[in-house]
Parts: structure tokens; C-alpha cells; sequence
């Protein structure tokens, strides 16, 4: 040991005060508690207290392992300068001076006491933060009593509304209005000029409609469809095109209108943040937009509410309504009629890249790829018309067209010197499309179309007084039965998904038009539910 300067040198003496000792912990990297008892240091309990009797100097008993101290080991040089010198056995370890010699077993109880104390004060507090149990919820949730649509009418004639409900009575209310009329189904109201609301009356009922216009040498058929947030309305042209939005609905809606052709999207003044009063209509003429072209596609989105997108086309040969669409990479047209004198597909694809489809057919021998669109491709942001007239060579087909990304899809078919636009549905193979069901409004011809990989047995209910028709379509395959006189509904049951559509010809009357059938969708009541009372908190 190196003396200190300006003292004598000699021994260091022993680390026996609390003064010397701190600065040892210290340098040891610990810190010394006041109160805390010295501890033994490792070396020593590792052996028993040095014996009084000097002939047994370095002898040692076994150790006692309650007694061992488990402490990391410590280097023997910082023990020994470090530890205080070992009492004697019989005497009790003394204070060292300026500090207060507390009992062991006081220190104990102390140290329990305080702990209790933050315990308690813990707990209150975190009581105090636990939110109080909600209240125990329902078994059952009541859910809307009834899914309604909304039937579009024409400003170029009058339309007779036809609609039918799976229970009871029907609900109807004029847009524009509030007062609510109940009539019998199945009900065909004529005179038409303003929108409708339809609800069925029973809480677990689904009602289906449409309008129908007879003008000239045309009819035009606008199904009456539930309200959407984004929706797609294809057409062949904007010539004698007018795009009608309708919001049903007790609030306002906030739309923005996308409008696209063969060679991109058309832009133009009042498409974009479109405020539609509540229980109103707003309408844009597309003759000065896309006059010119053959194929215009508008996508509808609403940020605020719900709208229902439809479209009027009155051309001098021709005229229907262009009723919406989704987007899906599986779209099925459910209805080609044989002897058709151009079928024209109309395909949107919103993407921002180029998308590759495949079209096939189903037709009386069953599935196959239609000869030359095996592979079309389909550039981005673009609407484009597609003819097959050449390909269907008159055929009584149905369509289903797969795609690389989602798209939206719609057809129109010329029949005489009329043309029917049909819709493009979801291809998804629900259970839903096993029930099918749809009004009469005229005489025609049911088409069938089976796109499972199976046959499927098919059962037609015409309604009170007529006999049901029963057919067995093979896999991929499509088929007519004609309508009976005086049948005012069809309802379908099928063993597999299917699709189906009413073609409007003849019986008098002039022109054509395609309407659809729809799975007939129940509202429910209420549903059971198991809620996590902790969701959301």
C-alpha cells in the first residue's frame, strides 16, 4: 500500500467504520443502505467461526447450508478490506458510531408495514381506473325490418311499376315524399312518372320489382334495386344518354362520378362533389361528354351515404335503362337470346393497369371458351365494347367472363329494332342463387343458365293457378321454358346456383327487354350474437 501524502506511513487500517465502509461498496460498484445489516462476506460462511481454543487455529467444521450466502461471489481482497472484523460469538453486533441501531425483527416489521400501505394505496387507484361492468346485452340484435329498393322511371314516357313480395303486403313511397301506401302483391301500378320505394310489409320478407316502359316500337325494363356506396353503369354510347342518381335515403349524399371510354376518362364540369338532397334525384346529361363514342362506363361512389346509379338510353332504334353493376374478377351475363342481331360486352376496367380476361360461353351442349376471346386484354382505366355478334353466330348463350383484377361488366343485345342492356352479376356460386325470384311483366321466355360444374335440377313456380314447370340442366349448360298466360311471378328453386333471366317479347307487345332474376334475399328481425362486453374499450 502506497502512503498517503503528508502522513506518516503505515498501515491502512481495517474498513471498520461506516465511513470506510461505504467508500468500499462504493468502489465495489453497490450502494450501502444506512439500515441494512453488514453482511457476511462469502469467505466466511463458507467456513465455521475461528474456534477460542488456539490449538484448533485453521481447523473448520462443515458448513451449514441454511447458513450459506447465495450473493454473486465477491474477489477476496475487496472481502477482506471491505467487511467489518467478526464479533465474537457470544456478543450481539454493535452500532457503529453516529448511526441508530434498529432491531432486525422492528426493521421487519417496518419494511411489511410500508408494503401493505402502497399496496392498498395501488390498488385503490387502479380500482378507481377499471371502467365499471356494462350492462348485460341482449340475446338477440334487431337488425333492419326490411331491405328496400328503389324503381327508376323515364322522362320520355310513363312506366307501369310491377313488383311482388315473398310475404305480404308491399310498402311504396314516391321519392320526393313521406307518406307511405301499402298495396296487395302481386301489384302492377300504371302511370308512372316518379321513383318509388319499395318495402315489404312482413318482417322476414324480400320484395322484387321493376319498371316497365312501352314506347314506339320499344320497352324498356329498369329493375328496382337496392341503394349502393360504389357502382358501376355501363352503356353503348353517351348518345341519348342520361345518367340518373337517386338518393332514397333521410339524409343528404356526397358522390363522385368517374367517367371512362376506349381511350381513357372523360372529364368534365359537375363530376366530382356532388351534393344529392335527401329523398331526391340529380341528373347529368352524358350526350355532351360522350356523344361520340361507343362505350362509356360511370362509377358512382358515395363518401356520404348511399345512392342508387341507373341510366335512360333513347335512341331512335332502341332504348332501355342501364341498370348498375359491381366489379369482380367473376362476372356472369345470365341471358344471350338465340337469334340476337348483335350482342355487344361491355367491359370497365377501373385498375391502373392493364387486365387480361377470358370469355366463355354457356350454351345448349354445355361450357366453351367463345372462339377468339380466350385471351382479351383490357388496358387500364378504360371502357371498351367488345362485339361477339360474329362469334355467337345466333346462339342462345349465357357469359361468364373471368379476369386477371376486378372489372364490371354489362351486355347489349339487338333484337328487331330494339336492344335490351343486361347487367353483369357476381359469378360467385352462393347458395343465394339456388332461390331465385322475379316479376312477369309480359309474355316471354325464362332462360336458364347453369354455370356449376354439375347438372342441377330446376323447379319454376308460376304463382296461384299455375302448373310448375320442371327442368334438369346438364353442367355448363342454359335453357328457355316459355312463359304461361297469365303468370304475374316466377319463383325458382335449384339444386345448385344458377342464373336466370325473363326475356320481354311478343304477346302484342312491342320491342324487347332482359329482366333478371334475383335471389330472393329475407330480411331478418333479429339475430342471435354473442358480444364481447370488452370489444372496443
Amino acid at each position: 500500500m502506497k502512503p498517503r501524502r503528508g502522513l506518516p506511513s503505515e498501515p491502512e487500517p481495517f474498513a471498520s467504520d461506516e465511513t470506510e465502509l461505504e467508500q468500499s461498496a462504493v468502489r465495489r460498484g453497490m450502494w450501502l443502505d444506512e439500515e441494512q445489516e453488514p453482511r457476511v462476506p462469502r469467505r466466511a460462511a463458507r467456513g465455521t467461526e475461528q474456534s477460542s481454543d488456539p490449538g484448533s487455529a485453521g481447523e473448520q467444521d462443515e458448513p451449514d447450508v441454511a447458513a450459506l450466502d447465495l450473493q454473486p461471489s465477491v474477489p477476496k481482497a475487496v472481502a477482506e478490506r471491505s467487511a467489518p472484523a467478526a464479533p465474537p460469538a457470544t456478543m450481539q453486533p454493535q452500532p457503529s458510531a453516529g448511526s441508530v441501531a434498529v432491531d432486525p425483527q422492528r426493521r421487519r416489521w417496518m419494511v411489511t408495514v410500508v408494503a401493505t400501505a402502497l399496496a392498498g394505496l395501488a390498488l385503490s387507484f387502479g380500482i378507481g381506473a377499471i371502467p365499471a361492468q356494462p350492462a348485460p346485452l341482449p340475446d338477440t340484435v334487431p337488425l333492419v325490418t326490411a331491405i328496400s329498393r328503389t324503381c327508376p322511371v323515364t322522362d320520355i314516357a310513363s312506366s307501369t311499376l310491377h313488383a311482388i313480395s315473398s310475404e305480404g303486403q308491399i310498402k311504396l313511397r314516391k321519392v320526393g315524399q313521406q307518406k307511405t301506401t301499402s298495396e296487395q302483391s302481386p301489384l302492377a301500378l300504371a302511370d308512372q312518372t316518379t321513383a318509388t320505394v319499395l318495402a315489404p310489409d312482413e318482417l322476414q320478407a324480400s320484395v322484387i320489382g321493376g319498371s316497365l316502359v312501352h314506347v314506339d316500337e320499344q320497352a324498356w325494363w329498369g329493375p328496382c334495386h337496392t341503394s349502393l356506396a360504389d357502382q358501376y353503369v355501363l352503356l353503348p354510347g353517351g348518345q341519348g344518354a342520361k345518367l340518373i342518381i337517386i338518393n332514397p335515403e333521410p339524409d343528404e349524399a356526397l358522390i363522385d362520378v368517374t367517367l371512362s371510354g376506349p381511350a381513357g376518362e372523360i372529364t368534365g364540369d359537375g363530376l366530382r362533389g356532388i351534393t344529392i338532397p335527401a329523398n331526391s334525384q340529380h341528373e347529368i346529361d352524358l350526350g355532351p361528354l360522350a356523344g361520340s363514342l361507343d362505350a362509356v362506363g360511370a362509377r358512382v361512389r358515395s363518401s356520404v351515404g348511399r345512392v342508387l346509379a341507373v341510366a335512360q338510353v333513347s335512341r331512335d332504334k332502341g332504348g332501355d335503362f342501364a341498370t348498375s353493376t359491381v366489379q369482380s374478377t367473376r362476372l356472369m351475363v345470365a341471358a344471350i337470346p338465340a337469334g340476337a342481331s348483335k350482342a355487344t360486352l361491355l367491359l370497365t376496367n377501373p385498375g391502373t393497369s392493364r387486365n387480361v380476361v377470358r370469355i366463355e360461353a354457356l350454351g345448349e351442349g354445355g361450357r366453351f371458351d367463345l372462339p377468339g376471346f380466350e385471351s382479351y386484354a383490357v388496358d387500364a382505366q378504360r371502357t371498351i365494347a367488345i362485339d361477339l355478334t360474329a362469334a355467337i353466330e345466333g346462339a342462345q348463350l349465357a357469359l361468364v367472363i373471368t379476369a386477371r383484377d376486378e372489372l364490371a361488366a354489362s351486355t347489349a343485345v339487338t333484337v328487331g329494332n330494339d336492344f335490351g342492356l343486361e347487367p353483369g352479376q357476381v359469378d360467385d356460386l352462393s347458395t343465394a342463387r339456388q332461390e331465385l325470384i322475379g316479376v312477369i311483366a309480359g309474355a316471354g321466355a325464362l332462360q336458364l343458365a347453369n354455370p356449376s360444374s354439375g347438372e342441377t335440377l330446376v323447379v319454376v313456380d308460376w304463382g296461384a293457378g299455375q302448373a310448375p314447370a320442371n327442368r334438369t340442366l346438364p353442367a355448363g349448360a342454359v335453357a328457355t321454358i316459355e312463359v304461361p298466360a297469365g303468370a304475374r311471378s316466377a319463383r325458382i328453386e335449384a339444386t345448385a346456383p344458377i342464373a336466370a333471366a325473363v326475356l320481354l317479347q311478343g304477346g302484342g307487345q312491342p320491342g324487347f327487354a332482359i329482366a333478371p332474376l334475383q335471389p330472393a334475399v329475407r330480411s331478418q328481425a333479429s339475430m342471435p350474437m354473442e358480444a364481447d362486453p370488452g370489444l372496443g374499450r
